[in-house]
């Protein structure tokens, strides 16, 4: 009989390092917690459906030939609860004040992050994107039960030219 997975990943936290360009990597990043995530808006890393190229002939119906390019994986969700160090590291621009009366001024310019990315599941095992490049976002529900959130997207790249891997679990 063969072997098969059976996943039902909840998400136990979530954690960045530098992305990661060799196998080697994996054990020596250092990683950071990330802020929390909504449970509303689903925590997906998913794989977009590949280009489909056929080449028809006049004569025949069906394709001569048939061939396909990948469009690769995407991880997405919201964070919450973002403390101002994680705003400034997320979204760029910067906290200005002292410890109590602290804000946030918001850049005008969108933040490209080039990181890792580690889920940790609630059985603890993870699932792993070392090379991600994506940008959060700023979505912030004012009023009575409003929820400001931070929407984010990764796009899951090669770790390098010779090391051909962009997620592990």
């Amino acid at each position: 009989m063969a072997e098969s997975i059976l996943l039902k990943a909840r998400v136990k936290s979530i954690a960045t390092a530098a992305a990661i360009t060799a196998v080697g990597g994996l054990t020596t990043a250092e990683w950071t917690d990330l802020p929390l995530t909504l449970r509303d808006d689903e925590v997906s890393i998913v794989e977009g459906d590949p280009d489909e190229s056929e080449v028809y002939s006049h004569e025949n119906d069906a394709p001569e030939d048939y061939d396909i390019a990948g469009k690769g994986l995407s991880a997405q969700g919201s964070f919450i609860k973002i403390g101002y160090d994680n705003l400034v590291a997320l979204l760029g621009g910067e906290k200005v004040g002292e410890v109590g009366s602290e804000r946030f001024h918001h850049s005008a310019k969108k933040t490209l992050l080039n990181i890792a990315l580690r889920f940790t599941l609630k059985d603890d095992s993870t699932i792993t994107i070392p090379n991600a490049k994506g940008y959060v976002n700023a979505s912030l529900s004012i009023g009575y039960g409003g929820t400001q959130k931070f929407p984010f997207k990764f796009r899951c790249l090669p770790g390098a030219s010779d090391w051909d891997v962009d997620i592990i679990w």
